[in-house]
């Protein structure tokens, strides 16, 4: 199982994101997100935080990001609220990655569920127990690949604050993260153990954020 790991990391390692000059369709495109971005940031009381950019700025980078990346780059946004703005945006990037984390755990249910059917119906349980094993794992490991973009905040009725937090995640380093997932969520069962080939394939799959 080791040996497979360390493959499947070593493939990653060769992926790269070729970064390309916009055309002039992705600029105007980049341009009429960020201007509809900042308006609903503006009509939400919402503020840059954390910087001496603008959000238009700040919106601009983050898009243009996206749009170079392509299918190798995601957004992930963390929700938070406290007392402190700085304690609501520390707070933001344990929201991203359990949001990350929850949504390979379901991409990874609904692979297992339609791939592998008849096992799941014969170990029901334990595929529910590494499901959430594994879920804790990705959360653990995603938050070295969650690369802060910007982050906006506003101040509610209640005097506290609330702080989202962008951040952009490269598929080549998420993939390593959720496989490093795997690796240590099978070391906890010897019974999932068997699958190790089969889920180390479907782990591969990029994680994407929720409509």
């Amino acid at each position: 199982m080791k040996k497979l790991m360390l493959m499947l990391m070593a493939f990653c390692l060769t992926l790269t994101v070729q970064a390309q000059d916009l055309t002039k369709a992705q600029e105007k495109a980049i341009k009429k997100e960020v201007k509809a971005k900042l308006k609903d940031f503006q009509k939400g009381g919402y503020e840059i935080f954390g910087s001496s950019r603008t959000l238009e700025v700040a919106l601009t980078k983050h898009y243009t990001a996206l749009e170079k990346g392509g299918d190798d780059v995601i957004e992930f946004v963390g929700h938070s609220q406290a007392r402190s703005a700085n304690v609501a945006a520390a707070a933001a990037q344990n929201s991203a990655a359990n949001a990350y984390a929850t949504r390979a755990s379901l991409q990874l249910k609904g692979r297992v569920l339609s791939d592998m059917a008849s096992d799941v119906a014969n170990q029901a349980t334990e595929f529910d127990k590494f499901y959430a094993v594994y879920e804790g794992k990705v959360q653990q490991e995603i938050r070295g690949e969650l690369k802060p973009s910007f982050s906006v905040k506003h101040a509610n009725p209640d005097g506290t604050i609330s702080v989202q937090a962008f951040y952009l995640v490269n598929e080549r380093g998420a993939n390593i993260a959720r496989l490093k997932a795997l690796e240590n969520s099978l070391k906890e069962s010897e019974v999932m153990s068997k699958y190790a080939k089969t889920l180390s394939n479907i782990v591969n799959d990029k994680v994407v954020p929720e409509d």
